[in-house]
């Protein structure tokens, strides 16, 4: 075989060969919450905040919305749930409801984690907008529930939403549920 014929036959063997392997990577996966918490892969996620310039429009909606989106007794409301083809309704209603008008830049009380960290949990917005009644309901991590639950309730602190009033009455909204998920590149 001449220079030039090895090379092309060398050429589609390698070719061939690169159309059979198939390459696999699992890169870092992040969930980042609501807020910040005390980890160190947080650093890297975005948080969704309300500014204030758009706040007056936001009160203004909320009473056009409240039936829709919330389900409200005795002074408290409970997001209402939306299938998956009603995602654009679920999340007009994150925003006007459960999007926090301050989020702290970083979360601090507690030394930062690498630690990998799948938590679920619930919590309510109080009358005030402050973030209160967090209950772990799900958690695969090495570090322990009382670790956990301190990263969570320090970022949680920070945290302020616009208080829900209706009818000048300020109601609270329970029965949320957020979470994190942070691992590492395998």
């Amino acid at each position: 075989m001449s220079g030039a014929d090895s090379l092309a036959a060398s050429t589609d063997s390698d070719d061939a060969y690169a159309r059979d392997v198939e390459e696999v990577r699992v890169s870092a996966v992040a969930q980042c919450g609501s807020w910040p918490i005390a980890h160190v892969d947080i650093v890297g996620c975005e948080y969704a905040e309300l500014k204030t310039e758009v706040l007056k429009s936001i009160r203004k909606h909320r009473a056009d919305y409240l039936t829709r989106c919330l389900r409200c007794k005795d002074g408290t409301c409970t997001l209402k749930t939306w299938s998956r083809d009603q995602m654009t309704a679920r999340n007009l209603c994150k925003r006007l409801y459960i999007t926090p008008i301050k989020v702290p830049s970083r979360s601090s009380g507690t030394n930062n984690s690498e630690a990998s960290l799948l938590v679920r949990f619930s919590y309510s917005i109080t009358r005030r907008g402050r973030v209160e009644d967090i209950h772990l309901d799900l958690l695969d991590s090495d570090l322990t529930e009382s670790q956990v639950f301190k990263m969570i309730e320090s970022g949680a602190r920070q945290v302020r939403f616009e208080p829900l009033k209706v009818n000048g009455q300020a109601l609270s909204i329970v029965g949320l549920q957020d979470g994190y998920t942070l691992t590492g590149t395998f």
